[in-house]
């Protein structure tokens, strides 16, 4: 969860430091493309023990939610 909070925080410092939209949008791309940081730990759920994937989903999810906010 601790990856995820401090990923989460990152990718809000180069939103925030985002100068224009073509910046903005390799910020988007570099978090929630389809090689992103945040997509890669969606995809590596399924090698975290099954008690963990409901909460660890959950967070990534909610990381997700908040950096398209």
């Amino acid at each position: 969860m601790n990856r995820i909070n401090e990923l989460l925080k990152q990718a809000v410092a180069a939103v925030k430091a985002a100068g224009d939209l073509a910046a903005l949008d390799q910020v988007r791309i570099n978090y929630l493309g389809k090689k992103g940081h945040i997509t890669q730990m969606l995809k590596q759920l399924g090698s975290l023990p099954a008690k963990e994937r409901p909460a660890a989903g959950e967070a990534i999810n909610r990381a997700k939610t908040n950096l398209q906010a």
